[in-house]
């Protein structure tokens, strides 16, 4: 009876080696890039013209006769929104 549970044993350890070995051996499919959403696109495209309309007040309110007002006025109207 030994030598059967010996035999049992050894086929459950082959198989199991066998099953572990065929898994390493599987090849992973490259993940593709994630598809573009328009409604992203939209988004990011209104946040840079935000920032480019902004960009350009600022300019404006550092090359103007009183600066510091001008940018004082800029930072008021933006913690109002």
């Amino acid at each position: 009876m030994k030598s059967f549970w010996k035999w049992a044993m050894s086929v459950v350890a082959a198989i199991a080696a066998a099953l572990f070995l065929f898994k390493k051996k599987k090849k992973k499919k490259p993940e593709d890039a994630p598809p573009s959403h328009e409604v992203t696109e939209v988004f990011v495209e209104e946040i840079n013209d935000d920032l480019e309309e902004e960009l350009v007040k600022v300019e404006k309110a550092t090359k103007g006769s009183n600066p510091a007002e001008d940018l004082a006025n800029l930072g008021n109207a933006r913690s109002r929104r």
